[in-house]
């Protein structure tokens, strides 16, 4: 299947149902609409000249706009490639170029940096988001193959040289079988979103229309709008990131808002620390979905809500991210061979829904998509029940002495001590250890503590040769969108200080 023939069979199934509601103005578009609109994109691109699989780049925030150019593109056979707001213009223009991108369209509040890549790219055409406007026949501009390119997803932000992650039609409309039985969701269902449609998390959106349900697209995360929002349309299911938890148990008190429609807070667990875990069940109750995922490969496992609401099994739970879905398969790989169960290895991951490699990049695919399997990099068990709890990261291991040292059971010691309230771990060149541990750390607001008590708090509960030898106080601990900690930062942290 491709992105066309999934809008149009939504909007033949539920014409008249909203698909789409503007928080900002309460404008919806039902499905029939919402398709005749980005079929109408999707034929204006092609007579602008744009044919083939040439790639449109989208720079532009959480707005039916947005979304009518993403899947307006993909339905005319195009190529979409979604920019990150927050990256640099060099880094973005690198991404463009690498892309070979023929139009650049922009939000309102994009139009100068839009100009700005323009002039750095000479031939790039731009358009304003806000023209996706029109009617059109039923029908999308193209139906490609399910294995032509739907997107360019690119990872790492601003580090390294551009690399984008080949997204088909195929692999999109797959993941959609993962995500659609997994989350439950059905028409009249409503799902909030606050999160930036340009990541592949994106996808947990198409999965709700997919679905029949509708989505509210509510802009930039606010705490207290979220949670206002969430009452005032009775959204069923919402998708955050863990800083976005971190901000709601901060700055709000969730009990004051009805929230009795409220079934699922999808977000990924990897990246939680456990006592905000704990703190963002308490505060919503066992509402928390877990998912596992990555951009080469969505929405691979996930643990409902329900495996949380037992207080026997919950910190068991709160340390997996569930089964595998539908269409996926999971091993572990040990020293080259399948890891028997509750062993830890390499995830390594099959299934329709795994992108179909690199862009232009031939040597790292064939290296990471190896005989059908996707090499994550992710360490993680299976136990026997095929639950999958993630350990760590295969490149972030740290090589001391010929020992290897995980930096979770570092950043887990130092979290222990009452002063810290974060902590990120990374391997530090040392020409005589290989690696020494370093350790960026964030106090608790109004807390003191020196570094040499924190080295004797970490020698109480770890081995000598995974003790950190560096410690810096910082502000705040580089995150990706994701919340995931950025170690080569981390790591450029820490040499800062030596």
């Amino acid at each position: 299947m491709n992105v066309g023939a999934l809008l149009l069979r939504c909007a033949q199934r539920w014409p008249d149902r909203p698909a789409l509601v503007d928080a900002r103005d309460g404008g919806v578009l039902t499905f029939s609409r919402l398709a005749e609109r980005a079929f109408a994109l999707g034929r204006a691109l092609r007579s602008e000249g744009l044919n083939g699989q040439d790639r449109v780049a989208i720079l532009g925030d959480n707005t039916p706009s947005y979304l009518l150019w993403d899947y307006g593109t993909m339905s005319a056979g195009l190529v979409r490639v979604p920019l990150d707001p927050a990256l640099s213009a060099d880094e973005q223009a690198a991404q463009l170029a690498d892309a070979q991108a023929r139009l650049l369209a922009y939000g309102d509040d994009y139009a100068e940096r839009a100009r700005e890549l323009a002039e750095h790219l000479p031939g790039l055409l731009l358009r304003p988001l806000e023209t996706a406007a029109g009617c059109a026949d039923l029908l999308p501009a193209a139906l490609p193959p399910a294995e032509a390119m739907a997107s360019l997803n690119y990872t790492g932000g601003s580090t390294g040289a551009p690399k984008a992650v080949v997204i088909t039609h195929g692999s999109l409309t797959s993941a959609l079988q993962n995500i659609v039985p997994a989350r439950g969701q059905g028409p009249g269902d409503v799902m909030l979103n606050m999160r930036p449609l340009w990541p592949i998390a994106a996808i947990v959106v198409l999965a709700q229309l997919a679905a029949g349900g509708t989505v509210v697209l509510a802009g930039r995360f606010h705490p207290r709008r979220f949670l206002e929002l969430l009452a005032h349309y009775r959204a069923a299911s919402t998708s955050l990131v863990p800083t976005h938890l971190v901000r709601l148990l901060k700055e709000t008190r969730p009990a004051d808002y009805d929230l009795s429609a409220l079934r699922s807070i999808d977000v990924g667990a990897a990246a939680i620390p456990p006592d905000t875990f704990e703190a963002a069940i308490e505060a919503f109750g066992p509402r928390l979905g877990i998912l596992y995922g990555l951009t080469e490969a969505s929405w691979s496992c996930y643990q409902p809500p329900a495996a949380l609401a037992d207080p026997a099994t919950r910190e068991q739970a709160m340390r997996s991210v569930g089964r595998p879905l539908f269409g996926c398969e999971i091993r572990i790989e040990r020293d080259g061979e399948t890891a028997p169960a509750g062993a830890e290895g390499e995830v390594l991951i099959r299934g329709a829904h795994v992108a179909a490699g690199y862009w232009r990049q031939p040597e790292l695919t064939a290296q990471v998509f190896r005989d059908g399997w996707f090499r994550t990099g992710d360490l993680g068990i299976l136990d026997a029940a095929g639950i999958l709890r993630i350990t760590g990261r295969l490149k972030e291991v740290i090589r001391s002495g010929g020992k290897s040292v995980l930096p979770d059971e570092v950043e887990r010691a130092l979290c222990a001590h009452p002063a810290v309230a974060e902590a990120a771990a990374a391997g530090l060149p040392d020409p005589e250890w290989g690696e020494i541990v370093g350790a960026a750390v964030v106090l608790n607001e109004g807390v003191t503590v020196s570094v040499e008590e924190l080295m004797e708090h970490c020698r109480l509960s770890l081995s000598g040769f995974k003790k950190p030898r560096v410690i810096r106080f910082v502000a705040g601990i580089p995150k990706s969108h994701y919340g995931k900690i950025q170690r080569a930062k981390v790591r450029a942290l820490l040499a800062d200080s030596l």
